[in-house]
């Protein structure tokens, strides 16, 4: 069993880009995207909190999966790299929400007052996952360049800073990469 990972709620709070920002290309937009898709981990975690519905969601993960798996046919990407990429975006998302719910068990007191729309968040989600998609086609010959591996870690630390993520928070966005370079 893997040790709970503390991520500050200001951290995913923070993990959002500013309005009227510009979106990266190639790996950075990967990792922006990424980014994005982590700050959903507080709102789902709340309203699964609310409802007593489990982190996991095999159906719903299978329908992500299914949708970018679809959506990198249509973009002429490889499917089965894109879902590895998908997977690990969900897995990272989970890892907080378990350490959300780790610490709300710990300390009631501290859990979330209200319950987020879940709906509302999966629909953002449902958004950002083909953009993930079309930033990894768009990405492709640099994400199979022997550079990748540095360049992903640089934009990672990059996003990681202006996001003012913690160690914790830059360790979650890493982890939702994982896939990124083969």
């Amino acid at each position: 069993m893997r040790p709970a990972v503390a991520v500050p709620l200001a951290v995913l709070l923070l993990a959002c880009p500013a309005a009227g920002s510009t979106r990266a290309v190639g790996p950075g937009a990967v990792v922006e995207l990424s980014a994005d898709r982590l700050a959903t981990a507080l709102p789902v975690a709340a309203a699964k909190w609310h409802s007593g519905d489990p982190v996991d969601s095999p159906e719903r993960e299978r329908e992500v999966l299914a949708a970018a798996e679809r959506h990198a046919s249509a973009l002429g990407v490889e499917p089965e790299a894109v879902a590895a990429v998908v997977r690990d975006q969900i897995e990272a998302n989970k890892t907080v929400q378990r350490s959300l719910h780790a610490r709300w068990h710990a300390d009631p007191g501290g859990g979330p007052g209200t319950e987020p729309d879940l709906s509302r968040v999966r629909a953002e989600l449902d958004r950002l996952t083909p953009e993930l998609v079309r930033a990894l086609a768009d990405a492709g010959p640099a994400l199979r360049s022997p550079d990748c591996g540095a360049d992903l870690a640089r934009s990672t630390r990059e996003v990681a800073d202006e996001r003012g993520l913690d160690r914790v928070g830059a360790a979650a966005l890493a982890r939702s990469l994982a896939s990124v370079c083969p």
